[in-house]
């Protein structure tokens, strides 16, 4: 299966439960369960809650790829990331 990446939260979604759902309860690959349920998003929130959000997992994120980062350190950077989201971009509805 390949790996897909919520294009709201950034999340790595690699099993069917990780993924949204979509009006008609078929899965979405483009939004996490925790992003986007029955064809809408879960929460209305800006990039920035978005990212604020993400950065209560600091912790377990530098466990799982081995970084040390500080939320601090971390923020400049999923800034840009969350930049470059589907739900994010400017261009985007």
């Amino acid at each position: 299966m390949n790996e897909y990446i919520c294009q709201s939260c950034g999340m790595p979604m690699k099993a069917a439960g990780e993924f949204g759902t979509n009006a008609d309860l078929t899965q979405n690959t483009e939004y996490c369960v925790h992003c986007f349920r029955n064809g809408a998003f879960t929460r209305d929130v800006t990039m920035e809650e978005m990212m604020e959000t993400n950065l209560k997992y600091i912790d377990e994120w530098n466990r799982s790829t081995g970084n040390n980062m500080t939320a601090d350190e971390a923020r400049p950077i999923l800034r840009e990331f969350l930049s470059t989201l589907k739900r994010w971009k400017k261009d985007s509805p």
